[in-house]
């Protein structure tokens, strides 16, 4: 049995409405999800009261991996930010396996290696590029299929990591240009050429 049998065969669909959690951090880890469609989205625990918006996930986004293989208490929280279908493999399938077939630790190593690589990703934007960069880049990745990003300004502004009166003049700005369309509670883009302009900018 191959490894896309395997997890065809142990795995199970679950949905999830919008704003439902998938887990919390300092949660056990029970294993893996994986999105086959709507959005999840990652925070960190950063302050107690206002937990910090990490990333955005689209369909096809893994993720579980950190606390399943390392066994430790999962260190974000993760929900879903629009109803979602998700495709989660158990712990107890993942461990059994291995012990019968450790050459699979390869697979999930790569799946770590992916998640840990988009993560100081992240980083270095937040380090070193403008806050336009950074927005410009969180529009065309959450729009590579819609023009609607399914996000309010709020929501942008906590994935950017600045205050929403720091995001409304670039917002404006790149309104101005022609490059999105603000409505209410939406994010459009309508020209993408704009927003790769600025994706690079320190």
């Amino acid at each position: 049995m191959d490894f896309r049998e395997w997890v065809a065969r142990v795995a199970r669909w679950q949905s999830y409405r919008a704003g439902q959690f998938i887990y919390m951090a300092g949660d056990a880890a029970d294993g893996l999800y994986g999105l086959a469609s709507g959005g999840l989205e990652i925070t960190f625990p950063l302050i107690a009261d206002e937990p910090v918006v990490v990333y955005r996930a689209e369909p096809g986004f893994w993720i579980g991996d950190n606390a399943e293989l390392a066994d430790t208490p999962r260190l974000v929280s993760l929900k879903a930010a629009i109803a979602s279908k998700i495709l989660h493999v158990p712990h107890g399938a993942i461990h059994s396996m291995l012990k019968e077939r450790p050459e699979q630790w390869r697979a999930f190593y790569r799946l770590s290696s992916i998640n840990v690589n988009r993560a100081i990703g992240l980083l270095a934007e937040a380090l070193s590029l403008s806050v336009r960069a950074r927005v410009c880049r969180r529009l065309l990745q959450l729009t590579e299929s819609s023009e609607q990003t399914g996000l309010t300004q709020d929501d942008l502004a906590k994935m950017v990591g600045v205050a929403r009166s720091t995001l409304r003049p670039c917002l404006n700005d790149l309104v101005q240009q022609g490059a999105i369309e603000i409505g209410y509670r939406r994010l459009r883009v309508v020209n993408r050429g704009v927003l790769q302009t600025y994706k690079d900018e320190q």
